[in-house]
């Protein structure tokens, strides 16, 4: 007699599971002694990063350099064929290896972490947990109305106008900087059903969402996992005309899903979050990305013995927070959530806020006022932070099933900031990261006097602090007339210091409507076939670029 082919797989699958679980599965963090024998080299990057990746290094003066080299392969095949040991993943920035190691022996486990130990390239071997994470969970009543009618600008923005308009993102919108031609990578939990929300359909009409990336669970499908990203998402992103309007709603971005938010412990399957982060972090960097954001932050684990202690928050000790930094090395600006703990037992910020060079972002409300919630610093050594704010209280944030609503937190607070950066670094492009979140500090509504609550304060994105050069200023390097006109303009270079090279118009949302290049002191445009209406003539030459509003009637 012939069993079922069903019933026997069915069977087989049982046995398998059963054998599964009785394992032992432990996550180990490997660091390595260095890169010899790899097959790569820093004169040819774009083996291993992408051209814009080294466009934003050259741009910076950054060199690449051993650091962005990928793990050598042989230490990688050398580990993975270790009885027992399975490669999770690389670390090029801290020349690192996660690796499970799974035995129905407890023993087995310890044969190969001494195996991977006495490699001659190996220098210590350290296990690996799941981080603990808490979502925002305190959202409004759902709302979906609109601010007041009466004021275009305000009835544009709907309900996204007041934490725009608290960083005074709004003043660099109507320069038509809306952060077109920024990229931001997004690493979060999920970005569930955002492909299917009116708040994203200009961001996927344009072809805005340049890629995506599940590190958890592998391949590219972020859409049917956590909404947490998505909400984070609308915060920069959101263009619904009258509803709600982001931070940055013509920037790029890649969403990246490095936390598992639904897995409960123990789970064998995929290294700790932390190590996920670095992995989208490192991807970020390979892509091109400008910025990075955040609204994750940890201090606890499922097993308590391996939680973070306050006495090593000092930006050094822990590796998400070591590769912050190298990710602010690499030329992207990073911004972090401070986190959620400050009214809690915890109060501090987590990993990695904690690190150094980065953006950790703290929250006010509506009126700029601390929210309680929004964790504290200093860090261990010391440093100050939070560094700046935004509204994190009663923050408007779309929902995965349509419609807006308000909801607290330090992860509302980070992007809605990093949005508007994105937009001011757009304006500002000659700075570097470092340069940016300096400016920022020192545009603050409390830079004289930082504390650990709010840090620096609200920045204010349409002003430099006195002593802080505007590259892109318009004064004296062009100027347009008649303005207002009926057809057509004349653009006079003032300057000719800057090299004048192209000219943008574009239009009142900031979409770009023309270009010409500049071949003389002065350039004619005809207007004469486009509506009445405000538009925005952006001058770009070599040391930066410049923008000035007209008015064609």
């Amino acid at each position: 007699m012939v069993m079922n082919k069903k019933i026997t797989l069915a069977i087989l699958i049982a046995f398998l599971a059963s054998s599964f679980n009785a394992q032992t599965s432990t996550k180990f963090w490997v660091k390595l002694a260095d890169k010899n024998g790899t097959p790569y080299s820093v004169g040819t990057p774009t083996a291993f990063i992408t051209q814009k990746s080294v466009n934003r290094r050259l741009s910076q003066s950054i060199a690449v350099d051993q650091t962005d080299l990928p793990v050598t392969p042989a230490y990688l095949t050398q580990i993975d064929n270790i009885t027992n040991v399975q490669v999770l993943y690389a670390s090029k920035w801290l020349n690192s290896i996660a690796v499970v190691i799974t035995s129905t022996v407890s023993a087995a486990i310890s044969t190969a972490t001494n195996a991977i130990n006495s490699l001659s390239f190996v220098v210590n071997t350290n296990p690996t947990n799941k981080f603990k994470i808490v979502f925002e969970k305190e959202f409004m009543p759902e709302n979906t109305s609109t601010q007041a009618k009466g004021n275009g600008i305000i009835e544009y923005y709907g309900n996204g106008y007041d934490q725009a308009q608290q960083l005074n993102a709004v003043c660099m919108h109507g320069y038509g900087y809306k952060g077109q031609g920024m990229t931001i990578a997004v690493l979060d939990a999920g970005f569930n059903n955002a492909n299917n929300l009116p708040a994203f359909d200009s961001l996927f009409a344009r072809g805005g969402v340049l890629g995506t990336r599940d590190f958890v669970e592998g391949g590219n499908s972020v859409y049917e996992d956590a909404s947490h990203g998505m909400a984070v998402l609308s915060c920069m992103a959101a263009c619904h005309p009258s509803v709600m309007v982001g931070t940055s709603p013509q920037a790029d971005f890649w969403l990246l899903r490095t936390e598992d938010a639904a897995s409960a412990p123990p789970n064998s399957e995929t290294p700790s979050e932390e190590y996920n982060w670095i992995r989208g972090a490192e991807f970020a960097d390979s892509v091109g990305a400008d910025i990075l954001t955040t609204s994750l932050g940890y201090t606890t684990f499922d097993k308590a013995a391996f939680n973070h202690t306050y006495t090593a928050l000092n930006g050094k000790t822990y590796p998400m927070s070591i590769a912050s930094t190298m990710a602010v090395r690499k030329g992207m600006f990073v911004l972090n959530a401070a986190g959620n703990d400050g009214a809690g037992t915890w109060q501090f910020i987590g990993v990695p806020a904690d690190a150094d060079s980065i953006c950790t972002v703290g929250a006010v409300d509506v009126s700029g006022n601390y929210a309680g919630f929004s964790s504290k610093g200093p860090t261990a050594d010391g440093r100050k932070k939070p560094d700046l704010v935004a509204r994190g209280a009663a923050a408007w944030v779309a929902k995965n099933t349509g419609g807006y609503e308000q909801g607290s937190g330090t992860s509302f607070a980070t992007p809605i900031l990093a949005g508007a950066i994105a937009c001011f670094w757009q304006r500002h492009n000659t700075f570097k990261p470092y340069k940016v979140l300096d400016t920022l500090r020192k545009t603050a509504s409390n830079n004289l006097t930082p504390n650990n609550t709010i840090g620096w304060g609200i920045p204010n994105m349409c002003t430099l602090p006195v002593g802080i050069k505007e590259i892109n200023s318009n004064t004296n390097i062009f100027s347009v007339f008649p303005n207002p006109t009926t057809n057509k303009i004349t653009i006079r270079i003032t300057d000719k210091s800057y090299a004048a090279q192209t000219i943008e118009l574009r239009n009142v949302v900031g979409a770009l409507i023309k270009t010409c290049n500049i071949s003389s002191d002065e350039t004619i445009v005809d207007l004469s076939s486009y509506a009445n209406g405000i538009y925005f003539i952006k001058v770009n030459t070599k040391a930066g670029s410049s923008t000035q509003k007209i008015v064609k009637e």
